[in-house]
């Protein structure tokens, strides 16, 4: 067997194996214990605090909870858990729908709101609101990540691409020195 087809088949057995290894991990590093869907919230909705833009008269409300139950729950978002807001506008904002055990300070975030906003979340059967007079949320509070949860993708996308540029030329490189 020529040495350069011995060199493809290995590079391509590599690539491979890495390929699947990302997906095998990234299957793992995402699964965890299903969570019962629940009704009912064991525990209390929570907003310690808000981010303000005294500049701009805005604020987001930083919203978590403390689940007193010992296994991990879901309440999906719709009429059991949602946010209503008062006042002169509306953002977005994704609220939380599975519930793990413990304090959880910032869990979700809404987006920027004015001073003059109310806005509850309403989960399980509970509610709490957040207003703009909430004490400002200090540098122990780490707001939640935005995202679609794509990144994953993108980053296994990526080293495919990489892979195969490598693959495509060492093909190249191999034609050109036979």
């Amino acid at each position: 067997m020529p040495k350069s087809l011995r060199r493809r088949g290995a590079l391509l057995t590599a690539t491979s194996a890495a390929v699947v290894a990302a997906i095998v991990t990234l299957l793992v590093l995402n699964s965890g214990p299903a969570a019962a869907t629940w009704q009912s919230f064991s525990g209390t909705p929570t907003c310690d605090c808000v981010v303000q833009d005294t500049k701009n008269n805005t604020y987001r409300a930083v919203f978590g909870y403390v689940n007193t139950s010992k296994t991990p729950g879901k309440i999906d978002a719709g009429s059991n858990n949602k946010l209503e807001f008062s006042g002169s506008g509306k953002t977005d904002g994704s609220v939380t729908t599975r519930f793990e055990p413990g304090t959880h300070k910032a869990s979700f975030s809404t987006g920027w709101i004015a001073k003059d906003t109310k806005v509850t979340w309403t989960v399980g059967g509970k509610t709490v609101t957040a207003t703009w007079n909430k004490p400002t949320c200090g540098r122990d509070v780490s707001l939640p990540a935005g995202g679609n949860g794509s990144g994953p993708i993108v980053a296994l996308l990526f080293a495919g691409l990489i892979g195969g540029g490598v693959f495509f030329w060492r093909k190249r490189r191999n034609a050109v020195q036979s």
